[in-house]
């Protein structure tokens, strides 16, 4: 049953990069008619109004290791966010989603130092092996780094921490109070600084309100719940693996939908990404999971 769990939530996080991985070329089309801290306040907002309304009885057991725990988590994700969205302003969906994707080498090393438990060397890794692809799709001539991408590489420190942090609270917590919180966290901070340092929006049309409600329902309350929930069948270092996957699909619908080349180097780079998940996913990550597989391999 366990397997069958991780395995369900493997594929649930992968849909969740799916989904992200489109959303670097709609909220690229999007912050060319909205300011970036007005566009994640408005979609952090309406994620956290859905997420209440709908689990509106979880906030009466809630808990406060749910509200720690929540608050954490809404700030790496608001300053992840923050980093991530100011970095597109100046770099390309398909640049932006890979570099954010560099959060996948950082998480085996601080899941390590949450909760002292090391996750094995084929996640270690699998994890450089992703890193090293990353780094031949993004890096340029020189090894330069424009100031889109030291923003977003910043974006990929703060997502660690969340992931990491996710798994922590996610286990000791209700992962859907904790999504509950983290997006009214991220929401309401979002439009404090747009408020203060931004002009607010005259009009959003109707291209506009579809970005927006895309973000909202598919990459927002839909992606945060899933994965608090997922999170609790397999580990941080595990699940940034697969959601780094969402660097692959920005490329391929940045290819599709924003005409950035699909060259060699980057196809390289989509074998070495492919390389690291499979390491993780196929050898074993401690002692545990060595041990499940030992008896129940043949005969599942």
């Amino acid at each position: 049953m366990k397997i069958k769990k991780s395995l369900l939530a493997d594929g649930a996080l992968l849909l969740i990069a799916m989904a992200w991985g489109l959303n670097f070329v709609v909220m690229k089309n999007a912050l060319q008619r909205i300011t970036p801290f007005m566009y994640l306040a408005v979609r952090f907002l309406l994620a956290f109004l859905i997420l209440a309304a709908i689990f509106r009885d979880n906030l009466k057991v809630m808990d406060k290791e749910d509200i720690v725990g929540g608050t954490i988590i809404g700030l790496f994700l608001f300053f992840g966010f923050a980093t991530q969205t100011l970095g597109l302003l100046y770099t390309t969906p398909a640049k932006s989603g890979f570099i954010t994707g560099s959060n996948v080498v950082m998480v085996p090393f601080l899941a390590y130092t949450l909760n002292k438990k090391f996750p094995g060397w084929y996640q270690v890794l699998g994890a450089a092996v992703t890193f090293a692809g990353l780094g031949v799709i993004s890096l340029e001539g020189g090894f330069r780094i424009s100031k889109g991408d030291f923003l977003t590489l910043l974006c990929a420190v703060f997502f660690a921490m969340q992931i990491v942090t996710i798994e922590y609270y996610a286990r000791r917590g209700n992962p859907v109070n904790l999504a509950i919180l983290e997006t009214g966290i991220t929401g309401i901070l979002s439009l404090l600084a747009g408020a203060l340092t931004e002009p607010m929006p005259v009009t959003l049309d109707l291209t506009m309100w579809i970005a927006i409600l895309y973000a909202v329902i598919c990459c927002t309350a839909g992606a945060f719940l899933v994965q608090n929930v997922a999170q609790k069948y397999t580990t941080s270092t595990h699940a940034a693996v697969i959601m780094c996957q969402e660097a692959v699909f920005a490329a391929v619908f940045s290819f599709l939908f924003w005409g950035e080349p699909l060259t060699l180097k980057a196809l390289t780079g989509f074998a070495l990404i492919l390389a690291g998940v499979l390491i993780t996913e196929l050898l074993p990550a401690d002692g545990v999971k060595t041990e499940s597989r030992v008896k129940c391999g043949k005969g599942a």
